[in-house]
């Protein structure tokens, strides 16, 4: 989810969504139910004109060798059914002779007489009009073609009878709706009922309370709960590392500063001056172990979080190994070690912690140089490895480190000789660079019997 998304209701927006799609399809169903009642209203209206019109059609007669019409009363009773709409007739001969009612009265359009109603709408005297038309052959002598009996009545009762039809239908939708409004909010609020619950246990829980939360076998919030559990076993584990560090931390730093206590406390003592110099430079000494350790503690620190941010880019290795490899080579020019640099990789560009990186890469070194002899030889080198990945390998000439002891000296604060100086975290921070790489540390014998350091990256190189 992004950051910059207001705040919303989960139970609003479902809700309103909801709502939303209840007045689609009300819409949709009150189309319907016009369409419905329009046809209704029509098909109730035109049998009680097609009947009217028989009826009128009834009394055609032949009287004097001419048609004439006995208006039967049975009719305009059967229009009486209608009482709000006004009536209107024609009966006219084939010719067009009109033989009673409103002559001006609108016919069809391209009406061919057949013995079939003929319905249709049109507008008279500013009504809406709805007319059929019935005819008859006449088969006797001298009045012999076709009658026609055109019938129309006005809207009012099918307007009427429509708009009862159609208010019930959505009275009852909007009934329908509504209580169906109602059981989805009742639905939501029992769906999001476990997401509350699990809010509330969370608001009381101690901070001493690491229990997890229990399992739910609800599919949709199982997942929730158990990337709960496992975020809070990361914090866990990452606190209880922090515990361990931060101990770990506060023994070495107190050895450090009570050695150089009690080497302050000596100097004061003493009156000669051809020894003070000697204690001078054991409190040097001190100091400078000291600061190394604050250092390193501060590197270890800043790649366990690097590392666990995760800020990966795409990095030259090639170029980050000569850059690290010349400023040891400046800082250690008085010396007599000898460095050397290979590359064997054609694409030396892979994702990672240019930061981290550098910080492991330079223990490494500068492990080799504060453990190898005044002589030592120090090789870095960039290889593809045997199945995937690329080798940083730094090479040294110096003593090694047993195979007994290559596991061991990769826990923080391990030393595995009293007499080193050093602070026990300089492998441990190579690995802990190497694990947030997702990587592999190797401590292996070099080809000139020293130690082989190899620092595996994954990816793909050549």
């Amino acid at each position: 989810m992004s950051t910059t998304e207001p705040d919303y209701s989960l139970r609003r927006r479902l809700v309103s969504r909801t709502t939303i799609l209840l007045m689609v399809v009300l819409l949709m169903l009150s189309f319907g139910v016009w369409h419905y009642a329009r046809q209704a209203a029509d098909y109730s209206y035109d049998r009680l004109l097609n009947s009217a019109s028989l009826s009128i059609m009834e009394g055609v007669l032949v009287r004097n060798g001419e048609p004439d019409l006995d208006l039967p009363y049975a009719a305009m009773e059967m229009m009486q059914l209608a009482p709000s709409d006004k009536v209107f007739y024609q009966v006219t001969h084939q010719a067009g002779v009109l033989i009673t009612g409103y002559p001006d009265l609108p016919r069809p359009p391209g009406f061919t007489p057949s013995e079939k109603p003929h319905f249709y709408n049109a507008r008279y005297k500013g009504e809406a009009l709805r007319l059929v038309m019935q005819s008859k052959r006449l088969t006797e002598a001298g009045a012999s073609g076709w009658v026609h009996v055109t019938l129309a009545h006005t809207r009012n009762a099918r307007q009427e009878l429509l708009a009862d039809i159609l208010y019930k239908a959505l009275l009852t939708l909007i009934g329908v709706m509504l209580l169906a409004l109602v059981i989805v909010w009742l639905g939501i609020n029992r769906a999001l009922q476990p997401l509350s619950l699990i809010s509330r246990t969370l608001q009381l829980r101690t901070p001493a309370d690491t229990s997890q939360l229990s399992a739910t076998p609800i599919q949709e919030v199982a997942p929730l709960v158990e990337a709960i559990n496992s975020y809070q076993q990361q914090l866990l584990h990452n606190l209880d590392t922090m515990k361990i560090f931060i101990a770990d931390a506060s023994h070495q730093i107190r050895t450090a500063l009570s050695a150089t206590q009690a080497q302050l406390d000596i100097a004061a003592q003493v009156a000669d001056p051809v020894t003070l110099p000697h204690r001078l430079g054991k409190i040097r000494q001190e100091h400078l172990r000291l600061s190394r350790l604050t250092n390193q503690l501060l590197a270890h620190a800043m790649v366990v979080h690097r590392g666990d941010t995760q800020q990966l880019d795409s990095i030259d290795i090639d170029v980050l190994l000569k850059q690290i490899l010349t400023e040891c080579v400046r800082d250690h020019a008085h010396s007599d070690i000898e460095f050397g640099y290979h590359c064997r990789c054609k694409n030396s560009v892979a994702p990672a912690d240019g930061v981290s990186l550098r910080e492991a890469i330079r223990n490494l070194l500068d492990n080799a140089v504060r453990y190898g002899p005044s002589n030592n030889q120090i090789t870095l080198g960039l290889e593809p490895a045997p199945t995937a990945g690329l080798d940083i390998i730094v090479d040294d000439s110096g003593p090694g480190i047993p195979p007994h002891l290559r596991r061991q000296a990769l826990q923080r604060f391990s030393r595995l000789s009293s007499t080193n100086e050093g602070s026990g975290l300089g492998l441990a921070i190579v690995e802990a660079v190497t694990q947030a790489h997702r990587g592999e540390l190797f401590i292996e014998s070099s080809p000139s019997g020293g130690l082989r350091i190899r620092l595996r990256l994954p990816g793909q190189f050549t």
